[in-house]
């Protein structure tokens, strides 16, 4: 499993049968999983409290995406 994907499986561990078939069939899902994981790395990285508040926040925002991707795909499944 990439490494990525195992982050974001360890955020979302109830969508992981969802998560795996999206990072399998969906590039912009998985570029997705990418980001996350380099905004993770770097957020335990930063010394810094303003650059941990930035990562936090842009962390929260990939959560989010994360989260829109798997309810559109549901969606698109019960069509």
């Amino acid at each position: 499993m990439s490494s990525c994907l195992e982050l974001v499986v360890e955020q979302f561990p109830d969508l992981k049968e969802r998560v795996d078939s999206l990072f399998a069939r969906n590039p912009a899902f998985r570029e997705l999983c990418e980001d996350y994981e380099t905004c993770t790395r770097a957020l335990s990285r930063q010394p810094s409290s303003d650059l941990k508040q930035e990562y936090a926040a842009l962390r929260l925002r990939l959560e989010t995406e994360v989260l829109r991707f798997v309810q559109e795909d549901r969606e698109r499944a019960g069509r």
